[in-house]
């Protein structure tokens, strides 16, 4: 507002030097009205939703956080990532956020879905709550087995510890040989506790990496119902960062409680020719009935196509927010 002022004061100026034979206030009033008309256009096209980003084609590196321990699937998730990163472990979600949150890493890495069970809430939840952004995923294959102490067999095992997603992921194997079980707060930790604890009848369901870590014998492998289960890992950061080989882009919003809201958002997508991939909805705290949308579509910001479908959204919803390009 004060470059418009100076802006106003410099042109009033100008044209009371040149003598003119005008209205030099309202001609001046009229030129800062379009000029400002100008800068607005230009702010709703090119830099959209307050977009503060910047493209790198460097490797990500820094200190990672994940949750669990050495051998859990984020372990694994985060080596591959950043095989060059010092990881550094949380006892869960949570904790890896307040960890970005203070500084402590430069990156977080958590599941966000899984193709068997679904999505991972509460990370949904936890990425709206703290304003991060995802900067790059990875879907990696999970293998579920049971593990004991060395000597167990199947038929020893009566209950099992591990975390929700694993339960979950093998629940009809446990259901076949009435196997009770336990949540635990990650399948890694699940493994180490059956060793603490050398009890024959529990067993763990965690990754076959667990097995060497914790000296115990895989006793059924691959007990995941799912052939091709697999879970998707997200990178998130407190800085918008676009790598140079982006192509999908995430976004939340709400939107009015009202009939035809959010399919007119779906018609812009499919307007502006955009390739959908996923959309997934959570509740608004202290709003019954009312959500938040998540939204994953193809696209990169670069492109001005994206940057008009990213305005109509804008113009059709409710503090819409861009979670990330990678």
């Amino acid at each position: 507002m004060n470059k418009i002022l100076e802006i106003k004061e410099l042109f009033t100026n100008y044209l009371k030097d040149l003598n003119l034979n005008l209205n030099t206030t309202n001609y001046v009033d009229n030129f800062i009205k379009d000029l400002n008309n100008t800068i607005a256009l230009y702010q709703n096209d090119a830099t959209y939703c307050n977009l503060n980003f910047h493209y790198t084609n460097t490797s990500l590196a820094g200190d990672i956080g994940y949750m669990g321990v050495e051998g859990a699937f984020a372990y694994e998730a985060s080596n591959i990532l950043f095989p060059k990163g010092k990881l550094k472990s949380y006892p869960d979600f949570k904790a890896v956020f307040e960890a970005l949150k203070n500084d402590e890493i430069t990156y977080g890495v958590l599941p966000l879905e899984n193709t068997k069970t679904g999505s991972i809430n509460d990370n949904y939840d936890l990425i709206r709550e703290y304003g991060f952004y995802i900067v790059k995923d990875l879907n990696l294959k999970v293998s579920q087995n049971l593990l004991g102490i060395k000597g167990a067999k199947l038929s020893d095992i009566n209950l099992v510890y591990s975390h929700e997603q694993g339960i979950l992921q093998s629940k009809d194997f446990l259901e076949k040989h009435h196997i009770k079980y336990k949540y635990y707060n990650n399948t890694a930790t699940a493994a180490k506790l059956v060793k603490e604890l050398n009890d024959i009848h529990i067993g763990s369901i965690s990754s076959k990496a667990c097995s060497n870590i914790y000296d115990l014998a895989i006793i059924a492998s691959d007990i995941n119902q799912n052939e091709t289960n697999t879970t998707r890992f997200i990178v998130i950061c407190k800085d918008f960062i676009v790598l140079d080989n982006a192509k999908q882009i995430s976004i939340i919003f709400n939107l009015k409680h009202e009939s035809g809201s959010l399919f007119q958002i779906l018609k812009d997508i499919k307007d502006y020719k955009l390739n959908m991939t996923r959309i997934e909805s959570r509740p608004i705290k202290d709003k019954p009935f009312e959500y938040y949308f998540y939204l994953d579509f193809i696209g990169n910001i670069k492109d001005n196509n994206v940057i008009k479908a990213l305005n109509k959204i804008k113009n059709d919803s409710i503090n819409l927010r861009i979670l990330g390009n990678y």
